[in-house]
């Protein structure tokens, strides 16, 4: 037993820059407290929190003011709630939720931006109808013809939709019956057609958006977010998230009193994970910060991180002195983490200013080992991980895969992960690099349009079978409060009765149920599934191939013959992914992508490392870290950085047992590789 006798000599020092984080609090110094993996960084940020309470909770109550915490996910959100207890003055969120909180009451200022918003958009969309190529042939038609087409269109709105998942000479015989002879030239190509009136419907709803909210009706008076949703409805009135971080800054930017009324409510703001907070949400703490100074108001912005674990492509990284500047630095040296063995390897891996000890005096007896061999190794290193730390579902071994087909496969969805790796959207280049956060990623707000909607299925699927969520999660909120308990027992029945052996099935049998059953309840809890501006079998199907497919696929096929991969996905293989995502499933052996374990930590990891980190911008990525370990600053790429930091997040989940498995050849980085982790042996000698 180890890592329980604190090194007293550590612990002093340890306590002394906590202070002196006390004292920035007390005197309202902005910093920036560095830490690497396992140093306690969330221990040192909680710890101020209790600290600001303890010292201010009566002051900050009499003025109906709250300390505010940003986490970047909502499991980190849970944590830090958990390790500071029920409190009346700390308030601890997402970033989007937060600054959407601090927004949101201005609803003037709010619709004033959507209007310009929207207007924008409508502006945009005439340009490309005005300049494009792909609309020449409309271009030439002159306003009285176009209005022509467009109410054609209109007119015929349905059976476009009911059309548009057909191949282009079964789509161009349905539109030939509704489209006079004069319009004919439009239709020629399909993928330009469909972009055109795709594009007229869409100038039609935010113009009809706009004059909604010029009449002040009731459901266009005030803009709307839900962090369910990642896509803008501006329609409708729904934001998305980055829309949410746009509007913010608009509003933080322009008006005075809006950062003189955050600092006045928010006189404190510690923000977690500051590497992977957007530029966007930094530059608005500076714009706040910066103007309490000018107006002599006391502010405390504190930033709690790691460049090094920046992995996120929309994160600031090492870039936060730039875009705040004037704070205080401060590096955590200390790790509470791992043992011994597990740091100086991590240290390795970093290879910068922060160098780690343990803040505990029995930190050693861990171990730290790396083999060669290839993937045909894999399975009986794995197995050989789990006998030798003797792992079971109480102690259980996780397995950490550099690509994302293998923690499919090994996870049980691999047959869903092809499916979607054969997409245009995901199949190369950044697409193939958005599959990780799209599919594989457990941040709900990062998924893809498609995972998402199948994410949201499978929610509703487990919850009206497994009894542990309440009702009020999955019924509309309006509809919960008025449904009779024969009614919702009879709801219930029907969302029960929903099942198919794969996507197909599923569909199939929930738009039946949609067609046949008048039930106003039922139907927003599907609309909610879909999020569509139409819900019905087609539209579904229309919407996963204009997602995942380029412009030009109805050539050929009908959009179901398309997405025939994608339909016959197994239910069993979405759960078993949704199970993944969710951290649901309880095994002796675990397994992740690098990218999934941040912030988590694990008794006994596997690695199982190449030198790709996927496709694209990934391909040789390690053996590029590899190659240029050790050199100077200037003399190293951007892909150096990436995955050192990839690889630094990895090793540094592991607490006290620590295995890597290198399965490609090394000719030319074996010495690079071994003056991090030691002698390299090959597995068959270790089995």
């Amino acid at each position: 037993m180890g890592l329980t006798e604190y090194s007293s000599e550590d612990l002093e020092q340890e306590k002394a820059i906590q202070e002196q984080l006390f004292q920035c609090c007390d005197t309202f110094e902005s910093v920036v407290f560095h830490a690497g993996a396992g140093s306690g960084k969330t221990y040192a940020l909680v710890e101020c929190l209790k600290h600001i309470v303890n010292k201010n909770r009566e002051k900050l109550i009499e003025h109906n003011q709250k300390i505010v915490c940003i986490t970047y996910t909502n499991v980190a959100a849970n944590h830090i709630k958990h390790q500071i207890g029920a409190s009346d003055v700390v308030v601890v969120s997402t970033i989007h939720e937060r600054i959407w909180s601090m927004i949101k009451e201005q609803k003037s200022a709010l619709l004033a931006l959507h209007v310009e918003k929207l207007k924008n958009e409508i502006k945009d969309i005439r340009n490309q109808l005005a300049k494009k190529p792909d609309f020449q042939k409309y271009k030439k038609l002159d306003q009285v013809k176009k209005q022509e087409f467009f109410l054609i269109m209109q007119e015929n709105r349905e059976a476009y939709y009911e059309a548009y998942s057909n191949n282009a000479s079964g789509f161009k015989n349905s539109m030939s019956e509704i489209i006079p002879l004069e319009y004919k030239d439009l239709l020629s190509n399909v993928t330009k057609f469909k972009s055109l009136v795709d594009k007229l419907f869409k100038i039609e709803r935010y113009e009809r958006c706009l004059e909604r909210i010029e009449a002040k009706e009731k459901e266009y008076r005030v803009v709307q977010y839900n962090a369910k949703y990642n896509r803008d409805r501006l329609d409708i009135m729904r934001i998305s998230h980055d829309t949410v971080l746009e509007y913010g800054y608009q509003l933080i930017e322009k008006y005075p009193k809006m950062r003189q009324m955050i600092i006045d409510q928010y006189p404190y703001i510690l923000i977690d994970e500051y590497q992977d907070t957007t530029e966007v949400a930094v530059k608005m703490m500076d714009l706040v910060e910066k103007y309490a100074k000018e107006i002599n108001h006391d502010m405390f912005v504190g930033y709690f991180g790691d460049s090094v674990q920046n992995i996120y492509d929309d994160g600031i990284g090492g870039r936060l002195n730039e875009l705040h500047t004037g704070l205080k630095e401060f590096d955590k040296i200390y790790n509470r983490r791992s043992y011994k063995e597990i740091i100086d390897l991590a240290n390795k891996v970093r290879n910068d200013r922060i160098e780690q000890k343990s803040i505990y005096s029995d930190c050693e007896g861990g171990s730290a080992m790396c083999y060669y061999g290839t993937e045909a190794d894999i399975k009986e290193f794995i197995d050989m991980c789990a006998e030798n730390w003797d792992c079971s579902t109480e102690n259980p071994l996780h397995c950490l895969f550099a690509t994302n087909q293998k923690v499919a496969e090994y996870s049980g969805f691999l047959k869903m992960y092809i499916a979607f790796n054969g997409t245009d959207r995901y199949k190369k280049g950044l697409g193939y690099k958005q599959l990780n956060s799209e599919l594989l990623g457990q941040d709900t707000r990062q998924l893809g349009r498609v995972p998402a909607m199948f994410d949201r299925l499978m929610r509703l699927y487990s919850e009206v079978r497994n009894g542990r969520e309440p009702l009020r999660n999955i019924l509309p909120t309006d509809d919960f409060r008025s449904i009779s308990f024969s009614e919702l027992r009879t709801l219930i029945q029907v969302l029960k009765s929903i099942d198919g052996e794969n996507i197909e099935e599923l569909l199939k049998k929930i738009f039946k149920q949609y067609e046949e059953k008048n039930d106003k309840v039922f139907k927003k809890i599907i609309d909610k599934v879909f999020d569509l501006e139409e819900a019905s079998y087609n539209a579904v199907i229309t919407e996963i191939a204009k997602n995942l497919y380029r412009d030009d696929w109805e050539e050929s096929k009908t959009a179901e013959e398309m997405i025939r991969p994608i339909l016959e996905i197994e239910k069993q293989e979405l759960l078993n992914w949704f199970d993944y995502r969710n951290h649901a499933e309880k095994e002796k052996i675990c397994y992740h992508t690098f990218h999934s374990t941040k912030g988590l930590e694990f008794e006994n990891v596997a690695i199982i490392l190449g030198q790709d980190f996927g496709k694209g911008k990934g391909k040789n990525l390690f053996e590029t870290y590899f190659k240029e370990y050790g050199k100077s600053i200037e003399e190293i790429s951007d892909s150096y950085e990436t995955g050192r930091n990839i690889l630094y997040v990895a090793v540094s989940r592991a607490i006290k047992n620590l295995c890597i498995l290198y399965v490609d050849h090394m000719e030319d980085i074996q010495d690079k590789i071994e003056m991090i982790f030691g002698k390299i042996e090959d597995i068959k000698d270790g089995k």
